[in-house]
């Protein structure tokens, strides 16, 4: 089985707003999505395909059939559009919110009657550098991710071995005085889109979850010295990714948390799925 994935961009402007709610109701819902006056994104796309090769041309698709589905379906439709007005599906149906989750699931549709028979593995959006969102046409369910970057210092050191072993095993990262990394956390929560709202969950939500559980407590701190969790463990971004995924988990519910990546340099990233149930 292969997987091509193939990249376009777009821009539009759109606002999500519940018209029978109030302006501040809006705003807590949505943020400043809210304004009535539009917002808009440099939007790109990316629509990955799966399968076996073909025995005469070695391709899973033609990029050419993929590119003139892109220009049709999505550019035709979505590029330099106000969503809300101008678009054949959110303009149609003004309860219908042009988040990132709909317009996802959106996308999928227009691309699997032309790309049958499980062809169509995976539609991602990003709405900015920080927020983007999956879709595997499992009925509603979405992967929302956030980005989010803080900074921190550290030293390798296990209590479970010795200076000499520490040493030898941490290299510089044993340095005592410790050293420091921008940690890159992307967030993804899973859920169905809800139908009045357009999301999986509230950025505001999972900004505050985060300023709370993650700022406080770890950003431009020393995880060796000025934190509890580290106080015995030894800081490795193994251990880390699972601390934070414990200090998360439990803060986003009933948000589900699906995965913690925790990005120590531009070489490294760790992934952690939580504890089998």
């Amino acid at each position: 089985m292969y997987y091509l994935t193939r990249q376009i961009a777009f821009e539009a402007s759109h606002y999500n707003r519940i018209p029978e709610l109030s302006d501040a109701e809006n705003v807590a819902l949505f943020g400043a999505s809210a304004n009535p006056n539009s917002h808009g994104h440099n939007y790109v796309l990316e629509v990955m395909v799966k399968g076996d090769i073909e025995a005469d041309d070695g391709m899973v698709i033609n990029l050419t059939t993929l590119d003139v589905l892109l220009k049709s379906e999505v550019i035709a439709n979505y590029d330099h559009k106000h969503l809300n007005s101008q678009h054949p599906i959110f303009a149609k149906n003004p309860h219908l919110q042009p988040t990132c989750e709909n317009i996802t699931i959106e996308i999928w549709q227009r691309f699997i009657p032309s790309l049958t028979d499980g062809l169509l593995h995976r539609v991602r959006l990003y709405e900015s550098s920080t927020v983007f969102a999956d879709y595997y046409g499992e009925g509603q369910m979405v992967y929302l991710t956030k980005v989010y970057e803080f900074s921190a210092a550290h030293r390798l050191h296990s209590h479970l071995l010795s200076d000499a072993e520490n040493r030898d095993i941490f290299g510089k990262c044993n340095n005592p005085a410790g050293h420091g990394h921008n940690y890159v956390l992307e967030i993804t929560v899973k859920g169905d889109v809800d139908v009045k709202t357009g999301l999986v969950a509230g950025l505001n939500q999972i900004d505050e979850v985060v300023e709370k559980q993650v700022f406080e407590r770890f950003d431009y701190k020393h995880l060796n010295l000025d934190t509890p969790e580290f106080e015995r463990l030894n800081p490795t971004s193994e251990n880390f990714v699972k601390v934070l995924w414990d200090v998360l988990e439990p803060n986003l519910r009933p948000v589900v948390l699906h995965r913690l990546r925790l990005r120590e340099t531009p070489k490294n990233h760790f992934d952690y799925y939580g504890e089998p149930s």
